[in-house]
């Protein structure tokens, strides 16, 4: 008599899920989406220093002046207009009302010094400067005839030259003009003293016109010192305008609608020339009061940014954007090992490793706010590299945890090249995600994923 044999129940679900090779990948899978939110957390806390941060620079810039934008100087003289109107009965009447020219100078010359320094509030640093300004140049005879304006209803005793920051509280010292060998002091700009937005400093002039131009035109020469944070900038006040800006700041950023026409770099410092013809300008080189020049005056400029060479919340933050790679990494080394190897880690195992790779961003801005990047990044890498190898070595053997370590002291390593050149982070981390897979294609390229000695089938 033949008996039938009756096959054994299949595994159940628990099982397979945690011995398959598929289950264990989905897992691992979960447990990577799982390990986002304390990776999100820690980004949380770069964001909340990077906040405090510039909380303390608000508080730097409050009592020592913020980024300086230097406009003018611009020559104003006050006038009457006249307007002239016919009522129904043909009866002519006159009214006339104030009114100003604005004036901009023919040729303009800025010198310009920059002393940096850095201020601390707390542990965190901002770079501040003082800067010394000579500006030369001379202004043109303006001809207001042809705006209509008669002869005698131009006030030249009103006029007054005027000279726009956009924080002029942090002026150091007494600014002096000479104007045509005349010397004026300024004086603080309130009311019609303004250019757009900004305040300033202006000296009235006060002589008749016959007396402030000779041969048609008057030369002027300005000094003054003011203090600012981390960029200065200058408006082309002129048909031609050239600043000669130099410092012994190391990492200067130039910036603004023109760029220098000559600059030198170094780790003594910086100098750099600009030349701005009033051509490539959208403003004239005089116009009335109730044009809104001003404002197209205020907000064309150029000049140069105090930059930090490394940032350490920017840093951060990048870092953390790489959280998953080095997860995936870490994770995709111990599961190879677990394939080509017979050796189980326990899902919890794999939870405690990620949870010491998400560490590694919290560890390394606590010692970068202290020791600086390089240092800090070296640290945390050595700690967390450490820490996994050891902890792999009690869950694959000696020799497999040094495997484990060294893929993660490579891929630490290949992170901070990657940083340092910002330029190629999108190319490095393309590289490495392909050299991942392609390694973990060919070590598996014979493994039998069906599992239970069963044969793949038949092409």
């Amino acid at each position: 008599m033949q008996t039938e044999t009756t096959p054994p129940p299949p595994p159940p679900l628990r099982s397979r899920l945690f011995h398959s090779p598929g289950g264990r990948l989905l897992l691992i899978g979960l447990l990577l989406l799982a390990l986002m939110i304390p990776a999100q957390m820690i980004r949380g806390v770069v964001l909340e220093r990077e906040g405090r941060r510039d909380e303390a620079a608000a508080g730097i810039v409050g009592s020592w002046g913020g980024g300086q934008h230097l406009l003018g100087p611009v020559l104003r003289v006050p006038f009457q207009s006249r307007q002239r109107s016919t009522d129904k009965d043909g009866k002519v009447t006159e009214t006339r009302y104030q009114d100003a020219a604005y004036l901009l100078p023919q040729s303009l010359k800025i010198d310009a010094r920059l002393d940096t320094q850095l201020l601390r509030r707390g542990m965190f640093e901002l770079p501040v400067y003082s800067v010394h300004l000579k500006l030369g140049g001379h202004f043109a005879q303006p001809d207001l005839a042809r705006w209509g304006v008669l002869a005698e209803d131009i006030d030249w005793q009103g006029a007054e030259l005027i000279v726009s920051l956009s924080e002029p509280r942090a002026l150091q010292a007494d600014a002096s003009l000479d104007w045509q060998g005349r010397k004026l002091r300024f004086r603080p700009s309130t009311g019609s003293g303004r250019i757009g937005k900004l305040a300033g400093i202006h000296a009235p002039l006060g002589q008749p016109g016959s007396e402030l131009f000779t041969d048609g035109r008057a030369a002027f020469a300005i000094e003054l010192a003011a203090k600012g944070a981390e960029q200065l900038s200058f408006a082309p006040a002129a048909e031609e305008t050239t600043v000669s800006l130099s410092s012994a700041w190391p990492h200067p950023s130039f910036q603004g609608d023109w760029l220098p026409v000559r600059r030198e770099v170094g780790s003594q410092g910086f100098s750099a020339d600009w030349s701005v013809s009033y051509l490539g300008r959208d403003y004239p080189q005089s116009w009335r009061e109730s044009a809104p020049v001003g404002e197209a005056l205020e907000h064309s400029r150029f000049g140069v940014s105090l930059a930090v060479p490394v940032d350490p919340y920017m840093l951060a933050e990048r870092i953390s954007k790489y959280a998953l790679l080095t997860l995936v990494c870490t994770f995709a080394v111990i599961w190879l090992t677990e394939l080509l190897s017979g050796r189980r880690v326990h899902p919890i195992q794999y939870g405690f490793v990620g949870a010491a790779l998400c560490l590694f961003g919290l560890l390394q801005l606590s010692v970068a706010e202290h020791f600086g990047f390089t240092t800090a990044f070296i640290v945390a890498a050595v700690a967390v590299t450490l820490l996994v190898t050891l902890y792999s070595r009690s869950l694959l053997g000696g020799w497999r945890s040094l495997a484990v370590g060294s893929v993660l002291g490579g891929l630490y390593a290949y992170l901070y090249t990657i940083l340092q050149a910002e330029d190629y982070a999108l190319l490095g981390g393309a590289v490495a995600l392909f050299l991942g897979l392609a390694v973990a294609m060919y070590l598996t390229r014979d493994f039998n994923w069906f599992g239970g000695g069963e044969a793949p089938p038949a092409a």
